[in-house]
């Protein structure tokens, strides 16, 4: 009901609520608070403390505002959507489309990602997003309704990968989250820091020759208006070593996006525990040491 009552509201005044909903969720949720003002020491350790609060806490009023912003990106109409974003980078994009061998195209969960999503199939592309489902099977079949409303194909993760090489082959493009830990991922710097990634981008672009691009939307202001960026990653030079030059690989992707995050870092996720590889190693080395003590 709420979601269908916030529909009604004016989107600007919707996400201003949501900005407000998201500062007052800072304060009051101290897990994912600390999460937070713990991955932005790590990034930013020569930052003072204030600096970082302010950070954390505008990280959670872009997520507040990203929330109530979904009735609007789930049920307005194409041409509403289309006239709130810009785009950026898109040529090189559309020729790679046009060459029918696919596309990687890499992401992270930046200012409104769910409006970045939508807008591949909005545009009019053959649009492939790897996701992990929601468990309440009603909230999920209504989810997948909305993200695939113009075309696009979500793919769960926990569906196997049967599907990518026929996408590929048909030319369409595979959107993949490239942010979040991987449990079984390989070791490569985000943001300057080790973490656990996905490989898949790497893996294809190497053994296929799949081209990859980055992919990020801005939030203009504080309003209902963005910048899509599309932007293309070239593969270093291959040495042979499948190892390293898969790893290498995703170095390049990650490090792409460094400069998007880095400009306004208010705009990224930090409540997730991208680091999560990291902080288990330290928190080994802690407890070591105090049973060494």
């Amino acid at each position: 009901m709420l979601f269908w009552l916030i529909r009604l509201l004016p989107v600007r005044l919707a996400g201003a609520i949501g900005a407000g909903v998201g500062r007052t969720a800072f304060y009051l949720i101290a897990r994912h608070r600390n999460i937070a003002l713990n991955n932005l020491k790590r990034v930013y350790p020569d930052r003072d403390e204030s600096w970082r609060r302010r950070i954390a806490r505008e990280s959670f009023a872009e997520l507040g505002r990203t929330m109530f912003e979904l009735p609007h990106v789930f049920l307005r109409s194409k041409d509403f959507l289309l006239s709130r974003v810009e785009v950026e980078g898109e040529e090189p994009f559309r020729l790679a489309m046009e060459q029918k061998k696919g596309v990687f195209l890499n992401a992270c969960h930046h200012s409104n990602w769910e409006l970045g999503a939508l807008m591949f199939s909005l545009l009019g592309y053959d649009s492939n997003i790897i996701y992990r489902p929601v468990k309440n099977d009603e909230l999920e079949n209504f989810l997948k309704q909305c993200r695939e409303r113009f075309g696009c194909t979500m793919q769960s993760r926990f569906d196997g990968l049967r599907w990518l090489p026929k996408t590929l082959n048909r030319g369409g493009s595979i959107a993949v989250m490239v942010d979040q830990h991987m449990s079984q991922g390989i070791e490569v710097p985000f943001l300057g820091h080790m973490s656990s990634t996905t490989a898949l981008p790497a893996t294809f672009a190497i053994r296929n020759g799949t081209p990859l691009f980055g992919v990020a939307i801005e939030r203009i202001g504080r309003g209902f208006r963005f910048k899509l960026k599309f932007w293309p990653i070239e593969v270093p030079e291959l040495t042979g070593d499948k190892e390293f030059d898969t790893r290498n690989t995703m170095q390049q992707i990650t490090a792409s996006f460094d400069e998007a995050i880095h400009s306004r870092p208010e705009l990224w996720l930090w409540i997730h525990r991208r680091w999560l590889m990291l902080e288990e190693i330290e928190q080994a080395q802690k407890e070591m040491a105090h049973g060494a003590s």
